[in-house]
């Protein structure tokens, strides 16, 4: 009936999706298989629960797979089931389905100015001689709601209309459509309204302090008395919800490992990034050790040269030393050692670390690089090394002097043979 076809119909669809699904050969596609192949058809299949009449259960259609047909048919013509494609865009499938269910009652609607509005109407008393009828009002597209500025004068116990205008005066845009004819108030300044009259204004009505307590909150209140229901969210926006919680979960759960401490205002990075690896290398047959030492305690081939003032020297020194730094750091290879870029690596490492013990280590308080100078010295001319070096391999105006160039650092190479 929605679709404007017959039960037959509707039926031999699914069931050609259902044979589909069971791997059965030469399975003709049409569109509407297309649409339907990959979707759950019933309820039941769901959760495993299915209304029963007359003693055997009924088929219930999920509501996404009834928009599929009812869709599938308008675009074939089919005026019922373009009817119903334009009540499911007026409320929405799951409100229309609660509607026609009984399980909220249908808004009751009303024009004005071309703008359809959901409606409730209730009559209360004024006095002890006038009884009046209120109107509350929703915006079923926007959810914003209000009440007309007569029915507000009755809440407030037969305040004057004038006297309530004289007040929603003083905010910029008190009305929902300002260009209607009827004047609708929006919720929060209603309330307003409710409280001034009922506790500020001179005499004070009690039905207004009735009012304002029994419409309180008034959004939610007013949106209750007109049967507006939220529109329901999309599944992409139901997607990015997830993934936002999701994130959330995470977010709590990496400072929970690090052992972050949200008044701390260092963030150890380190421990985070540890614990990302460590989520994947397990699978990559790596292995991870946080925070290991990594100082090895032996006699190195590293000579510190240390001025013993600040003043330059002025005696000539051997080539290659300069005069003006206050600490070098020197490695030597013998005829016995080549110097290689472990060399130099382990050279580097050395300065790293002295450095930080200079420092005591605190690294936001570290000797200035330009104290340092880096030598390498060796017996022999290091061949593989210069060639993997590149243009980073440059030689000086000093026979047997190199400069290895790596970054802001320039290491010294002497030759002494």
């Amino acid at each position: 009936m929605l679709c404007g076809v017959t039960h037959r119909v509707i039926q031999n669809a699914i069931q050609t999706v259902k044979k589909g699904k069971g791997e059965v050969a030469q399975i003709r596609e049409t569109n509407l298989y297309n649409l339907l192949k990959n979707k759950i058809i019933f309820l039941e299949e769901v959760a495993q629960i299915s209304p029963k009449q007359k003693g055997g259960p009924v088929k219930v259609i999920c509501s996404d797979v009834c928009a599929i047909l009812i869709r599938y048919y308008a675009e074939k013509d089919k005026a019922a089931a373009m009817k119903t494609a334009l009540a499911f865009m007026e409320f929405g499938i799951e409100q229309y389905i609660y509607i026609k269910v009984g399980f909220i009652p249908k808004p009751e609607t009303i024009m004005f100015d071309e703008l359809e509005l959901l409606i409730n109407k209730e009559t209360i008393q004024v006095n002890k001689a006038r009884q009046e009828e209120v109107q509350y009002f929703t915006n079923p597209i926007t959810g914003e709601c209000g009440i007309d500025i007569n029915s507000l004068s009755f809440l407030c116990g037969g305040v004057a209309v004038k006297h309530i205008e004289t007040f929603v005066a003083n905010y910029p845009e008190p009305f929902l459509q300002p260009q209607q004819t009827l004047k609708i108030v929006k919720a929060a300044i209603c309330a307003d309204v409710l409280y001034h009259f009922g506790y500020e204004n001179k005499p004070r009505k009690t039905l207004a302090q009735y009012f304002a307590q029994t419409l309180d909150p008034i959004v939610p209140v007013l949106h209750k008395k007109t049967n507006y229901q939220t529109p329901a969210a999309t599944a992409r926006e139901d997607q990015l919800e997830q993934q936002v919680e999701l994130l959330k979960r995470e977010n709590q759960r990496l400072r929970e490992l690090a052992q972050i401490d949200t008044a701390d205002p260092i963030v150890h990075w380190h421990r985070i990034m540890g614990q990302v690896l460590a989520r994947v290398l397990p699978n990559l047959n790596w292995e991870l050790h946080f925070e290991r030492n990594t100082s090895v305690t032996q006699l190195l081939d590293i000579l510190i040269l240390k001025r013993s003032n600040s003043e330059a020297t002025t005696a000539p020194l051997p080539d290659g030393l300069l005069p003006h730094v206050d600490i070098g750091m020197l490695t030597y290879k013998s005829h016995q050692e080549s110097l290689t870029e472990w060399s130099i690596q382990e050279l580097i490492s050395h300065y790293v670390g002295y450095r930080k013990i200079l420092s005591n280590n605190d690294n936001n308080n570290l000797p200035a690089a330009e104290r340092f100078q880096l030598y390498a010295v060796t017996t022999a001319f290091p061949q593989a090394l210069a060639a993997s070096m590149g243009f980073s391999w440059q030689a000086t105006d000093q026979l047997g002097v190199y400069n290895l160039i790596l970054g802001k650092l320039t290491i010294i190479v002497i030759v002494t043979k």
